[in-house]
């Protein structure tokens, strides 16, 4: 902190900066809302991969699900939600053959399978016919080692059963009568020294057949390679649907497991896995999930001293609903069969609470049961992936709904759940409680918000002691747009020791500002959310805001975007992570955020990445010059950014005796000696001198208004020795520094 002689005139240039800002504030910021836009954001659309899982081997990718038998491959394609039903497509190789020369019997002889993370090989004699998932579809491929006996042409046939009817129209094609199934792309032969020919692929009853010219097959440098793309078709869409996603960090690992819902029809949904690293974020692997029934409804956390990821999420079958969930380990990929916790019931809305430091190996899972209210469990899995459960505890009963738990409980161990309280007809309140790591209740409960406005859908994070509430909640004069408020939090031994006042985090009068997520990013916070003007369905945006520790705004919203033009202007759905998140003890202030991205015309959607941090990297310091040797070097220590509660103007080698003072002011007039220069300050104030050292911190304020604004300061000593200043005899000044605001 400045000593209390230098916070007086520090407040006066602050307030000059401000006036100085207002008018360039005045001049820019139109009525309504004003937010910066964000680069575009990275798609999830380019996953695609293989893994293991209960006993199936699945690949996934934006456009289909495949699952891998023994000898058999079915294709799924994901239709969207637009699709009447899910149309499952499975093929089996059956022959191989030139001319009268059987090559390949697949009916008397048994296939060895092999796979990694993106391909899956079938090994026959004489031929490995392999799959590799790719974002644009599963390309199916033959491989032969050596010169093919027979000869004529070089035919290979497929079985098909589907309920797709087959399509001939110039192309290979089962599809219903609006456009949606599958499509086998073009047959292309590859010999060993990348000589390409092209095939054929015509429909014969029961399949189709993929064939390769005679005089190619004889010529041909082997290895000789034929391939055809197994692609979905849909109607009128760009891709396949993937929606609703969570985050969550590992921070051994240092990677992001980003999982959504992904839609093969209407009704007919499942979840997806993938894993991106946290530097670049660059694709590592996917992966989806192996259950009978329906998955929607994912939530994502991380178990720090177990170092695996966590997804849960709701399974529905014809006998009702459950909570599932999967546990795996970031990259060696190994996981957990896949459980069920609790059903089947009526249940729904699981929320989880990770752990972030190394002692511990269990997450938090809560959730919605129709009976019973919200109730929750511990899960532990050890370092065999074995999971074990707590019984159920009964947290909040009436009519809790909208449950939200914080991203983990920080060093102490202590985690906060909230959840919305919400009779039949009334409108909703906000209550919250503190539990342990073990799903305990810690004292009693607290109304959080109360007011006959309705409040809705909350999200919170903090570091087990200080945590930030957010959530929507209805205009006083406009009952049909919502605001978003929050709170900050305390929690102790003895549960929520103190609540701050309401904090107006999102306010335009009339909009829609909804669907709030927060992480603890350093010692701020991260808040996303969804905005909206009135009378503009599916124009939604998804914003970023940089909040301090005691939730004041930083800077100006960010609008999060990842298809840049007209059609895809729906984007919803957003959550926060942190490496905060992941590790309690890091000073890292960054995060990601991802969010569905959906096209208003088409209705398909794809899941969006954004990299995010609380504070950037400042605008340019510059040494302006000016000083004398006695008088030391001036610096700037830390970045020159919106809400820096840790700027520090610093000297260095100063007289150990002389008595300095920090000149602070805007650029201006200067006046020199003839040896060394003098700015014009705003303020002055004296610093203590250290043998020789002085620093004073400015506290930079969060209004993007003052974005631009550029400020200088200097050192001026007095009672330094053997300075003969002809102006001020004894004097010493350092040298000018400018520092220019920004993000």
């Amino acid at each position: 902190m400045l000593p209390r002689t230098a916070a007086p005139a520090l407040r006066v240039l602050l307030y000059a900066i401000t006036a100085c800002a207002a008018v360039v504030v005045h001049a820019q910021s139109p009525t309504g809302r004003t937010a910066r836009t964000a680069p575009p954001g990275i798609s999830a659309r380019s996953f695609a991969g293989v893994m293991e899982n209960n006993g199936a081997l699945l690949g996934t990718a934006h456009g289909y699900r495949a699952t891998f038998g023994a000898a058999d491959v079915e294709y799924l394609p994901a239709l969207g939600k637009k699709a009447k039903r899910a149309e499952p497509w499975h093929l089996h190789l059956t022959s191989i053959r030139r001319g009268e020369t059987t090559l390949l019997d697949a009916a008397r002889e048994r296939a060895e399978r092999t796979h990694d993370r993106r391909t899956v090989s079938y090994n026959w004699p004489g031929v490995i016919e392999h799959y590799e998932t790719r974002a644009d579809g599963l390309e199916q491929s033959f491989h032969f080692a050596a010169p093919l006996a027979g000869r004529g042409d070089l035919i290979v046939h497929v079985r098909v059963d589907t309920a797709l009817p087959p399509v001939g129209d110039g192309k290979l094609a089962w599809l219903t009568a609006t456009g949606n199934g599958v499509t086998l792309g073009d047959v292309t032969g590859i010999d060993a020294i990348g000589r390409r020919c092209r095939g054929t692929a015509r429909h014969v009853e029961g399949g189709y057949e993929l064939s390769l010219p005679a005089a190619f097959v004889d010529s041909a440098v082997y290895p000789l390679v034929l391939d055809p793309l197994i692609a979905t078709a849909t109607e009128a869409l760009a891709s396949a649907d993937c929606d609703f996603p969570d985050v969550a960090y590992d921070a051994f690992t240092s990677t992001y497991c980003v999982a959504w819902t992904q839609f093969f029809a209407n009704n007919v949904v499942g979840v997806v896995g993938s894993i991106f690293t946290a530097n670049n974020l660059a694709f590592g692997y996917a992966f989806a999930v192996n259950q009978p029934g329906d998955e929607d409804s994912v939530r994502v956390c991380n178990i720090a001293g177990s170092g695996l990821f966590v997804m849960v999420w709701v399974n529905y079958t014809a006998t009702g609903s459950s909570i599932s969930g999967l546990a795996f380990e970031p990259v060696q990929a190994q996981a957990t069969t896949v459980w069920t916790l609790y059903g089947p019931a009526n249940v729904s809305m699981p929320v989880l609470s990770g752990e972030a430091t190394q002692f511990d190996d269990d997450c938090l899972v809560a959730w919605i049961d129709d009976t019973y209210g919200l109730v929750g469990s511990t899960v532990a899995i050890d370092a065999n992936l074995q999971v074990t459960a707590t019984p159920l505890v009964q947290l909040a009963a009436g009519a809790p709904t909208e449950p939200a738990f914080s991203k983990q409980g920080g060093n102490p161990g202590l985690h906060l759940l909230c959840w919305i309280d919400r009779p039949t007809g009334l409108s909703g309140r906000l209550r919250a409680q503190v539990v342990d790591h073990d799903l305990n209740p810690i004292g009693a409960g607290v109304w959080v918000r109360s007011v006959a406005q309705d409040c809705g859908w909350p999200a919170l994070d903090g570091d087990g002691f200080r945590f930030l509430i957010a959530w929507e909640e209805q205009e006083v004069a406009n009952p049909s747009a919502t605001d978003i408020r929050g709170r900050l939090l305390t929690v102790g031994p003895s549960g929520i020791t103190s609540q701050g006042g309401v904090l107006d985090l999102v306010q335009y009068p009339n909009d829609l500002d909804f669907a709030a997520d927060v992480a603890m990013l350093g010692d701020k916070f991260g808040l996303t959310y969804m905005g909206q003007a009135p009378g503009a369905p599916f124009h939604d945006d998804v914003y970023f805001r940089a909040l301090s520790a005691g939730g004041a705004p930083i800077g100006a919203e960010l609008r999060l975007d990842l298809t840049p033009g007209t059609a895809y202007r729906y984007e919803h759905t957003p959550r926060i992570i942190s490496r905060r998140d992941g590790d309690p003890n890091t000073a890292a202030d960054d995060g990601l955020v991802v969010f569905a991205d959906q096209s208003a015309t088409s209705g398909d959607s794809n899941v969006g990445l954004q990299a995010v941090e609380a504070m950037g990297p400042g605008g340019a310091i510059v040494d302006q010059g000016g000083g004398c040797g006695p008088g030391g070097l001036a610096v700037a220590t830390g970045a020159f950014a919106l809400g820096n509660t840790a700027f520090q103007f610093e000297l260095f080698g100063a007289q150990p005796l002389a008595i300095p003072f920090l000149l602070l002011g805007l650029p201006g007039p200067r006046q020199t000696c003839g040896f060394c220069t003098l700015m014009a300050p705003l303020s002055c104030a004296f610093v203590a001198n250290t043998a020789g050292y002085c620093s004073s911190t400015m506290n930079v304020p969060g209004d993007p208004g003052l974005v631009g604004v550029a400020v200088e300061f200097q050192f001026a000593t007095f009672q330094v020795n053997y300075v003969g200043c002809l102006l001020a005899p004894g004097l010493a000044a350092s040298n000018i520094v400018r520092a220019i605001l920004d993000y």
